[in-house]
């Protein structure tokens, strides 16, 4: 109407009849209060209260449009931010796969925080996370759904000249009068080892505790204490200083599982992750 200046015309384009066109701008100027249009003999004129409602559909109108279009490009091409946590040690398997995402979804930002697995867990639940890697088994196992992906024992690290370094396999009681260097109480793999621990029938002589494996290696070196690290770190290790020897009471596994929250929405970018994550 507003563009056409006319019942008429507006009618034609709209395939209504004018006398439809007519009853809606009434009920229109009824419902605001105000009078939209000047009904002059020939031609009708926007009121000032008919511009100011034309020029704030246009608008309306166009954030409209402007949306369809942005949902169908996200269904077509995922985008927006993702929020992943994962523990130190995780790092040295998740930077190929993070680039690899990256080259596939370039408009998809990525937050990676690390931390270690109880508290990606307890951030997923809170919903600060998107998705994130944790050890098995979760603490929150109602909240978040989990799909395993690698599982691998936990080894014994000890200096290249200790004692226990020539064994094919050290029993943990052999371990009670040693001092341990231990992952932050954020960390499952601190649980599973005080377990085994208490299990065994001693509480262990903790002399440090950090969230780095490097820094966890650095310490055995300086022959201050033992540890346990995951077998696959454990290639990486300089074995001129350091012996890595399996367990016979074995601990639980360092076992890992891509975790997100149950029943909740996930977005694109989520799900594109997930995507890549389990092709």
């Amino acid at each position: 109407m507003a563009r056409q200046g006319s019942f008429t015309k507006a009618s034609e384009i709209l395939y209504v009849s004018q006398s439809t066109i007519s009853k809606l701008i009434k009920n229109l100027e009824i419902e605001l209060g105000v009078s939209l249009f000047h009904r002059a003999p020939k031609k009708i004129i926007l009121t000032d209260a008919g511009v100011l409602l034309f020029d704030k559909a246009i608008i309306i109108l166009e954030t409209l449009n402007s949306i369809n279009t942005e949902l169908y490009n996200l269904a077509g091409t995922p985008r927006g931010h993702l929020k992943i946590g994962i523990p130190p040690m995780v790092q040295t398997l998740f930077s190929k796969a993070i680039a690899e995402f990256n080259a596939l979804y370039p408009q998809i930002t990525i937050d990676l925080s690390e931390d270690g697995s109880r508290k990606v867990e307890q951030q997923i639940h809170e919903g600060t996370l998107d998705v994130g890697i944790v050890v098995l088994p979760t603490r929150k196992t109602v909240e978040l759904e989990t799909v395993p992906f690698l599982k691998e024992p936990l080894m014994l690290i000890v200096h290249a000249n200790h004692p226990l370094a020539n064994k094919t396999i050290v029993d943990m009681t052999e371990l009670k009068e040693e001092s341990f260097v231990l992952y932050r109480d954020d960390f499952a793999l601190r649980d599973h080892i005080l377990d085994k621990c208490t299990e065994i029938g001693f509480t262990p002589k903790i002399v440090c505790e950090t969230a780095q494996w490097d820094f966890i290696v650095d310490i055995v070196t300086s022959k201050l204490a033992i540890a346990f690290l995951p077998q696959s770190l454990c290639a990486k290790l300089n074995l001129n200083l350091i012996s890595y020897i399996p367990l016979k009471n074995e601990i639980k596994p360092w076992h890992l599982a891509i975790a997100w929250k149950k029943n909740t929405y996930l977005s694109y970018a989520t799900r594109a992750w997930l995507e890549y994550a389990f092709k």
